[in-house]
């Protein structure tokens, strides 16, 4: 049932906007494809991308103009485009908000289930799954040499990400359709 706006004492008294956000589906990661090994080193500033939006911040950023809707009559027009501006993504997003620059010779595709903290790497044909937290995804991805570093990984010589025996595709098909 929808629900109205009311007016007491004269002051318009509309509700905040309470988007629920769902369970985060795989985020894509685009890889450029090189021919020869590729040192690229992720940006520090580009950290902020790589992590899930809170339900209280996206709300916090789609009710930014809340306080001046009495002026503003696109108040909720304005905080979709202050939500869209935000490094951190959402449960409705299938790929980060920038292109962090990642280029591997050996690397064809990445995504990252921020639900059970899995990376999950394409290799030729073949996707292969590894135990991450946000920091460890995130220190793999800043490591420079994507491909150096799934050696480390592969020998036990890695503190980024640990691989697991289960194997999981990524799950969205606009991640699948990146690569």
């Amino acid at each position: 049932m929808a629900q109205f706006s009311k007016i007491i004492g004269g002051i318009l008294d509309e509700p905040m906007v309470d988007d629920q956000m769902g369970s985060f589906n795989d985020i894509g990661i685009t890889v450029t494809p090189t021919s020869e090994p590729a040192l690229w080193g992720m940006p520090k500033e580009f950290i902020e991308y790589l992590k899930p939006q809170t339900q209280e911040e996206h709300n916090a950023l789609l009710n930014t103009y809340y306080a001046q809707r009495e002026q503003l009559k696109n108040w909720k027009e304005l905080g979709q485009e202050e939500e869209k501006k935000s490094p951190h993504f959402n449960s409705k997003d299938a790929k980060l908000r920038t292109d962090l620059g990642a280029k591997s010779s050996v690397i064809k595709g990445i995504a990252y289930d921020p639900n059970d903290n899995l990376a999950m790497l394409r290799m030729g044909n073949t996707w292969y799954t590894y135990s991450a937290t946000p920091e460890q995804f995130q220190r793999f991805l800043s490591f420079g040499s994507l491909g150096r570093e799934m050696n480390n990984i592969k020998n036990n010589k890695s503190h980024s990400m640990t691989k697991i025996d289960v194997r999981k595709t990524p799950n969205v098909s606009s991640v699948l359709g990146m690569f």
